[in-house]
């Protein structure tokens, strides 16, 4: 896999997601799950994806 480069928002979004996916699965929430979760994201979603995807999710916390 290349390595890319993101801007803060992409990674501030893909950080949430991972977060998310962390909480909605029960998992305890440490450095290595949340290494392990954000790892997968790359392939999941594309950059600006990413960004609306963790504006819904924030927005679902208010």
């Amino acid at each position: 896999m290349a390595r890319e480069l993101y801007n803060w928002d992409q990674l501030k979004a893909y950080s949430i997601i991972a977060l998310h996916n962390l909480e909605s699965k029960n998992i305890k929430i440490n450095k290595q799950n949340f290494v392990r979760e954000l790892d997968t994201l790359q392939t999941m979603y594309g950059k600006e994806g990413a960004i609306g995807i963790a504006n819904r999710y924030l927005n679902q916390t208010k």
